[in-house]
């Protein structure tokens, strides 16, 4: 059969890598990144990462890079998302050559001349191209693809931080005095917190490298208070694992546990944002403690670190399965949920094709967002999706 057109949506890590592994094996690709070259990467540049450089890459990213005379980092390099992006991701774009398209944004996804509730979870619908409509700026125009590969990822779309997963009241009002994610607090941003009354709000590492960054800050800051709330949490507030192949990550959970035992930041468990209201002096918090009742604090700002979810409506024309409570892809949410789930990231295998199948035939989500709300995605797991999917297609067509 003549090889079809996969549309890819986001130039990030699983994006570019879904677009060499297709183009090697002959698909007409294009790339559309809405931003720059691994934008999302970049914006948590400043980010140590976890794991070495050799399992963020491929083989057939690293022959390609090496063809192109590109010098590549040792493979137990552990990097930061600036130099991942700059030794790696970067590059490998460029040898993508004009079939990436930055700053276009995929604005919505549906059928040529069909709609969502025609042909329910039928094949034929495959019979019909994907129509894209694109944005640029001002301008707009459609794209058609037999394939979609949807590796948008979550970056760009932050859990809100108040009780029930909903904003706190005030939250929307606020957001000027809010930084969402892992803000450059001993870099470019630190302006915004030395020597300031800071509220972190989280409990993954993302919350505990705020919190490691902005004890740092004391130093040479001494004015600088940590405010830490957890919605569930005791002391101290992580476990780690023993004989952690992760150095990186256990380093940062022994710091975060410290800063707690010791007393040295205002540690809150068991407590959640209610509201949020600007004023004279900051902000003026309202916490809900399950002891203590409520409570209210004033900051100059707040890091809510609690975590990302997909934009689902980007694919709302289409006959999309997502879970109920993950957002994830309905079917490998289930198998996260199973016993292979496990405590560590590590530990969690790669699902094949079937787990990432859609009632839409041709649309897949890969990377970040096929775990929706989920956050233990590694990127290793998204070059398996990539490889499980693009086999199940080949053996489909001989079929």
């Amino acid at each position: 059969m003549k090889k079809k057109r996969i549309a890819i949506i986001g130039a990030g890590p699983i994006g570019l890598e879904a677009a060499v592994a297709a183009l090697d094996l002959g698909y007409k690709i294009n790339v559309y990144e809405r931003g720059e070259v691994a934008d999302a990467v970049r914006r948590w540049g400043h980010i140590r990462m976890f794991s070495p450089f050799g399992m963020n890459v491929s083989m057939r990213g690293i022959e390609r890079l090496k063809r192109a005379g590109d010098p590549l980092p040792d493979a137990d390099a552990i990097l930061t998302g600036t130099e991942y992006a700059a030794h790696y991701l970067v590059p490998l774009a460029e040898t993508l050559g004009d079939s990436v398209h930055t700053n276009v944004e995929v604005a919505a996804i549906g059928r040529c001349d069909m709609l969502k509730c025609e042909l329910m979870g039928s094949q034929e619908r495959l019979d019909t191209p994907f129509r894209l409509l694109l944005r640029r700026g001002a301008r707009e125009w459609n794209e058609e693809a037999e394939l979609i590969f949807d590796c948008s990822g979550t970056f760009s779309t932050p859990n809100p931080i108040g009780d029930g997963g909903m904003p706190a009241v005030g939250e929307t009002a606020c957001k000027a005095l809010i930084s969402y994610g892992v803000p450059d607090i001993p870099g470019r941003q630190r302006w915004l917190f030395e020597n300031r009354r800071v509220l972190v709000v989280g409990s993954g590492h993302s919350a505990a490298g705020a919190v490691r960054d902005l004890a740092s800050l004391q130093d040479s800051a001494p004015e600088t208070e940590v405010i830490w709330v957890m919605r569930r949490g005791h002391i101290p507030p992580y476990e780690r694992i023993e004989s952690d192949p992760l150095p990186e990550r256990d380093d940062l959970l022994a710091r975060a546990n410290a800063l707690v035992e010791s007393g040295e930041i205002d540690f809150r468990a068991e407590s959640t944002v209610l509201s949020l209201e600007q004023v004279q002096d900051g902000l003026k918090v309202t916490l809900a403690d399950g002891a203590a009742g409520r409570e209210t604090v004033v900051v100059d700002r707040v890091i809510a670190s609690v975590g990302f979810r997909p934009d689902l409506e980007l694919t709302r024309e289409l006959q999309t399965r997502t879970c109920y409570a993950t957002e994830g892809a309905y079917n490998l949410a289930a198998a996260l949920l199973g016993e292979a789930a496990g405590g560590d990231c590590l530990s969690i295998p790669a699902f094949g094709a079937e787990a990432l199948l859609h009632p839409e035939p041709g649309y897949f989500t890969l990377g970040m967002k096929s775990y929706g709300r989920t956050p233990n995605f590694l990127i290793r797991t998204g070059r398996d999706q990539i490889d499980s999917v693009l086999r199940w297609l080949a053996k489909d067509r001989q079929e």
